[in-house]
């Protein structure tokens, strides 16, 4: 089956991708950090059994498993893929792990909370990874009560997810606006619509591939259906502003953009050996010189997923082989150039 990543999205030029992540916490357990050993492997078989019926509610084939059945570099591979999240990653072997085919749906147990739903979707598809979200939130609280209080809302392990306990994600690919004088203060003012963003790789100007995560920062006194709109409303206003200095940089420098792009390609389709940094630099170029039809390309060469196939955790696994720094700069740039097509 393929990855929810390698589909086309809505606005995908842009807006590469959505996400909400929900969580949870059942009334009659503690928080995970108190839970012994034994009482989280018997609560991760509790939530295995009451989601066998995930295949059949959204049509397609998901796998129940604990991380300690993987290898520490399988476990990074996940996180590079955003499968789990880092606390998940640092905790110990009795963390849970439902995930779809697809990979667009997981639930990871027993990390800080009891519970941690995400859906991601390729571009700007909120509302339908809410959908997904809110009918697995649905499916699970018809086997357990979740701690809820009538003032604070759901009951999570950090204050900062009281409320709705939902995080919406929108993941834009901004490489001509974040190079701007203004996109620093562009970045502070989000902030007065309860929103936040952040580097996808990095911060500053240490964030290869020009990715931001624009997100909301209040899950507090707010419904779910009013963080999907401001995001929405936000990342559209961010788009816009992307898209229009994108046109008038080809407009007044379209040889010398011309230049910047091809010499991306060559590089990413003929290096030997290549960076992690330096990958995800070209790639972006990559990615906006064909969304403005400025590389002649016969099929979408898929960006995003190759940004997440260079990072070293998920190319050890491609390679199913450990390596060191040289190995993996020669594998990353034998990985890219099977994937990247001739020229005409």
């Amino acid at each position: 089956m393929r990855k929810w990543y390698e589909e086309a999205g809505n606005e995908d030029d842009i807006i590469v991708v959505s996400r909400i992540r929900l969580l949870r916490n059942l009334r009659s357990h503690l928080f995970p950090a108190r839970l012994s050993t034994e009482e989280k492997k018997k609560l991760n078989q509790s939530i295995f059994k009451a989601l066998e019926i995930l295949p059949a509610r959204f049509d397609q084939p998901f796998e129940s498993c604990t991380l300690d059945e993987f290898s520490d570099t399988h476990k990074m591979a996940l996180k590079e893929r955003h499968v789990i999240n880092q606390s998940a990653l640092e905790s110990d072997s009795s963390i849970g792990v439902v995930l779809s085919s697809d990979e667009s749906i997981s639930v990871t147990t027993n990390a800080n909370d009891h519970i941690r739903i995400l859906v991601s979707k390729s571009g700007l598809d909120l509302e339908s990874a809410w959908k997904d979200a809110n009918q697995l939130d649905d499916t699970l609280n018809e086997s357990f009560e979740y701690a809820f209080d009538e003032k604070l809302g759901y009951m999570t392990a950090f204050p900062t997810n009281l409320g709705t306990g939902m995080r919406a994600y929108l993941v834009l690919h901004l490489p001509l606006l974040s190079s701007s004088r203004q996109f620093r203060v562009l970045m502070g003012g989000i902030s007065r619509y309860g929103l936040a963003m952040k580097g996808a790789f990095g911060e500053g100007n240490d964030n290869p591939g020009s990715l931001f995560v624009l997100y909301n920062q209040k899950t507090l006194g707010v419904s779910e259906e009013d963080i999907i709109q401001i995001l929405t409303k936000v990342a559209g206003q961010l788009a816009s502003q992307e898209r229009s200095v994108r046109s008038q940089s080809v407009k007044a420098h379209r040889n010398e953009i011309e230049d910047c792009i091809y010499r991306s390609y060559g590089i990413l389709k003929y290096a030997r050996s290549i960076s992690f940094k330096d990958a995800m630099n070209y790639l972006s170029q990559l990615r906006w010189g064909i969304e403005m039809n400025i590389l002649p390309v016969e099929e979408t060469i898929p960006c995003y997923q190759l940004m997440l196939g260079v990072q070293p955790a998920n190319l050890q696994v491609t390679y199913d082989r450990p390596m060191d720094q040289k190995e993996l700069d020669r594998a990353r740039a034998s990985y890219l150039r099977k994937f990247l097509p001739d020229l005409e």
